[in-house]
This record gives C-alpha cells, sequence and structure tokens, in this order.
C-alpha cells in the first residue's frame, strides 16, 4: 500500500511538465528507476577566462571571457546575464593540481586540516600563497604539484520566475574569487534573525578585472531580487525552501557529489590551478 508522502511524490511526478512543454504523465522518469544519489554527478559552474579552450576556440568571439560553463550539460552563461542560483551548503579544501607548464589536471582534494596542507603551509612560512624575493606568488606544493586553497558553494540553479529550479551545481572560488565568496557570506550572516543559507536567492553574474597580472573574469553576487538581501529571501514554508533544504542534505550526507576533476575541465590547471609565474587565476 502506498504511502502518503509516496503517493503525494507520484501526483507530483505525474504532473510535472518537462522541458519542451510536454508532460509525460505516468512514463515520467521511465529508465531511471535504479538511479540513486549517488549516480548524480554534480555539475561544476566554471568561469571561463581568456584561456580557456571554449574562448579560444571561439573564433566567431561568441563565447568569451567572463561566460560561465555548465560542466555538465554545456550550457553557457552570458557574463551580464549571469545565472540565478540558490546556495544551500558550503566547503572549503585545499586542491592538488600538476602544474601547468607539466601537462597541468586534477590530483587530489584534501582538507584543510590535514596534515600535508598544513606542513605545505609550515613550508611556506605560513602563507598562501607567498611572494619570493623576485616578486613572484610562490604556491603551496605538495611534491612537484601545486595546492589551491579553494571554497565551494552547493546550490541549486533558478527560472528566472525565481521559484522553480532547473538543476543544481557548485561553483568553486580561487584567488580573487575568495573575497567575492566571503563578503558574500560575510553579508548573509549579519542579517538579523541569521537565515539559513538556502533561505537566499541570488544573482551571480561577472566582471572583467585587472592586477599586475593581466585582466582576468571575476565573479559578482548580488541579491536576485529586491535592492538588499532581506528582499531576496523567500519563506521557509515554500517548495522552493524545502527543495533546497532536501538538495542540502543530499550534498551533506554524500549521497550526492561532486566530480571535481570537471573543475575547470581541460584547461590544465588554470581556472584553479597555477599559471606558470606562480600566479593562481
Amino acid at each position: 500500500m502506498a504511502t502518503k508522502k509516496s503517493t503525494e511524490v507520484a501526483e507530483k511526478k505525474n504532473t510535472q511538465v518537462a522541458a519542451g512543454g510536454f508532460s509525460y504523465g505516468d512514463d515520467s522518469g521511465g529508465g531511471f528507476e535504479n538511479k540513486t544519489g549517488a549516480d548524480l554527478s554534480i555539475p561544476f559552474i566554471n568561469l571561463l577566462q581568456s584561456n580557456s579552450p571554449e574562448v579560444q576556440k571561439s573564433k566567431d568571439g561568441k563565447v568569451r571571457i567572463g561566460f560561465m560553463k555548465n560542466t555538465v550539460t554545456g550550457e553557457i552563461f552570458t557574463g551580464d546575464e549571469g545565472l540565478y542560483f540558490l546556495p544551500v551548503h558550503d566547503d572549503s579544501a585545499f586542491v592538488e593540481w600538476v602544474p601547468r607548464h607539466k601537462g597541468g589536471g586534477f590530483v587530489a582534494v584534501h582538507d584543510p586540516a590535514s596534515e600535508e596542507v598544513q606542513e605545505a603551509i609550515k613550508r611556506n612560512g605560513g602563507r598562501i600563497p607567498k611572494k619570493g624575493s623576485d616578486g613572484k606568488k610562490i604556491p603551496l606544493a605538495i611534491g612537484p604539484n601545486e595546492l589551491v586553497e579553494t571554497y565551494y558553494l552547493y546550490g541549486l540553479i533558478l527560472e528566472e520566475d525565481l521559484e522553480t529550479t532547473r538543476g543544481f551545481a557548485v561553483i568553486a572560488f580561487t584567488s580573487t574569487k575568495i573575497k567575492v565568496y566571503r563578503d558574500f557570506v560575510t553579508a548573509m550572516m549579519l542579517i538579523k534573525g541569521q537565515p539559513p543559507m538556502w533561505a537566499f536567492r541570488v544573482h551571480i553574474t561577472s566582471d572583467i578585472q585587472e592586477n599586475e597580472s593581466g585582466t582576468f573574469a571575476n565573479y559578482e553576487i548580488k541579491p536576485a531580487t529586491g535592492e538588499n538581501w532581506v528582499e531576496c529571501l523567500i519563506p521557509p514554508d515554500s517548495d522552493l525552501y524545502t527543495e533546497a533544504k532536501d538538495f542540502r542534505k543530499m550534498v551533506t550526507s554524500g549521497m550526492a557529489r561532486a566530480d571535481f576533476s570537471q573543475q575547470n575541465e581541460g584547461q590544465a590547471g588554470a581556472e584553479g590551478g597555477v599559471d606558470e609565474d606562480g600566479t593562481p587565476f
């Protein structure tokens, strides 16, 4: 006998309208019955830089620096339009990369408190990274590989109506992006009553910036609606709020995992790796 909860889920699934405006009724979800959260590959949203393959291969200039790419669906978001996002969980790690001049590539993810990371920080004089006598940045390292401090923001991608979801993703913040991430988290935590992270609807776009190393793209995070963070909150009794909590449980329990090898996939260590001169992107 079906429980009330399973009946409600079935009714919701059977009335759902899929992409393209079609409703598949009792066939909705067919073929995916044996799939669980462990089978889900949470895509990354990668911020494209001037050295990103997508930018370099775009001869007509339709894909440019500052655009964002979903690593699973291949969807491209322009820097100006960006995407609407409902964050549900954050995490931090030190990601080990093969240096670009040695071919680049993802190696492993390390806990910030791990012995390997702490020893690397100690060898680097307690700094992440530090500048050498020639002014170039010296990254953390494990043997021949480099360690990049990285913050991860998991969440749901929202449709433009800000009420329905179109998928889920994780966004990595490294180097100059870390300040954007910290400012955003601080702003949320300062709201009176301390609403949970998954109550904030945000609009993530990009901006082109410059420093001594050149031109690069960086994230901008603003309220998705209204003039301040309070006006972008969703009520705790909404379906969207419940969906966000459910996805958070999947992430924190390990049922849904990010495939870290997809982070800046194919960029040979750039965008989350370290350039040949030791300058993180």
